[in-house]
């Protein structure tokens, strides 16, 4: 099993990496019928794969997981199902890979290979690219990035974890003496503060800290240390390669290619992120912000909703489903309260006993 150490990098941020877009999707979905059928959908193609109830299953953005009523995991990535291992209770997974145990061993699948990381795992966090855990065999905290192990602390207990962010990239722990230990993209520093009133949320272009020594909103990566504002903010996150922050005025900012731009006049009653946008609420409405343009979804805030980059889906007041796809409206089921399932690119609608999918702006009924 291959270890690399970490040490600090102190080269310079290149912003074209930090703001590129990997997000995808396939156009999978995984569906359970009334009668404990068990179907793939696959670009517009249905396959029964299980006549008997399954136990537990995931989509990810290039493939589907599920752990059949005997106990073996199924995974289905590149055209095909594979088995990749018999007697498992229950697995974790992001959209990018899948983890799980037997006994205390830790295995993990990603872009269609299976690998030992450990054979005495404890305290497991996943999120995007990144497995956070303690090896209990050789009592070291450890990061399991691109195919690689890294060791995060030699010994887990000297480390003193006082608080924990795991980003899709990047993953930020603070300890016992107020450091600042910063993993990004398989590269690592250190920062030390002086206030231990921390703040810190870690995403997939490093980790945004508001740093109470000197009041500066900054971004740390595995390179270097970005001031993304001088006065400190009254609220802040970063998902994916997003940066937000609400400034002392009231405004709501976003961060993109080195600059400050504003979001809104205020902090939205809504806010949330997928990789390529974010859907926030401004005046009572909701609208979709892409690095591109930006689109109204809804005149209202609605109490049912899913939404992944461009495609946003939710019951309007008559409780019909709507779909509005890269800012066309669509009513993809007339029965009220009809539910969905969204799958990034894929929606799975059920309408009491009938199935369909929305793929694509077509809808397919299984």
């Amino acid at each position: 099993m291959k270890t690399t150490k970490i040490a600090p990098i102190i080269f310079a941020l290149l912003f074209g990496l930090l703001f590129t877009s990997t997000a995808h999707a396939d156009g999978l979905a995984l569906l359970e019928d009334y009668n404990n059928k068990f179907y793939i959908f696959n670009q517009g193609t249905f396959e029964q794969i299980e006549h008997s109830k399954v136990k537990q299953y995931y989509v990810g953005e290039d493939f589907c997981v599920y752990i059949d009523y005997l106990g073996y995991m199924k995974v289905f990535y590149d055209g095909k199902w594979t088995t990749l291992s018999g007697s498992v209770e229950t697995f974790q997974a992001t959209e990018k890979l899948i983890s799980w145990k037997i006994a205390n061993y830790l295995y993990v699948w990603h872009k269609g290979f299976k690998k030992e990381i450990s054979r005495d795992a404890k305290l497991v966090k996943m999120n995007g690219d990144i497995i956070y855990f303690e090896d209990e065999f050789d009592n070291a905290l450890k990061i399991y990035y691109k195919e690689q192990i890294y060791t995060f602390a030699e010994n887990h207990y000297s480390l003193r974890t006082k608080a924990l962010s795991v980003g899709r990239k990047s993953l930020g722990v603070l300890d016992g003496d107020d450091q600042l230990f910063v993993f990004d993209r398989g590269k690592m520093q250190v920062q030390k503060f002086m206030n231990n009133n921390v703040l810190f949320s870690a995403g997939s272009g490093g980790v945004v800290v508001k740093n109470i020594d000197n009041g500066e909103l900054q971004l740390i990566t595995g390179l270097d240390v970005i001031t993304i504002d001088y006065y400190p903010p009254e609220y802040f996150k970063t998902e994916y390669t997003w940066i937000v922050w609400q400034e002392q005025s009231g405004n709501m900012n976003y961060y993109e290619n080195g600059q400050k731009n504003m979001l809104t006049y205020q902090r939205p009653d809504l806010l949330e992120f997928s990789p390529e946008s974010i859907l926030f609420e401004n005046g009572k409405r909701l609208y979709l912000h892409t690095r591109y343009n930006e689109t109204q979804v809804c005149e209202y805030i609605p109490n049912v909703y899913a939404f992944y980059n461009e495609l946003f889906i939710y019951h309007n007041r008559e409780q019909q489903t709507i779909v509005v796809d890269n800012g066309k409206s669509t009513t993809i089921s007339s029965l009220p309260g009809a539910q969905f399932t969204l799958y990034y690119d894929t929606a799975v609608i059920t309408e009491g006993r009938k199935q369909s999918v929305y793929y694509n702006g077509k809808v397919y009924k299984l």
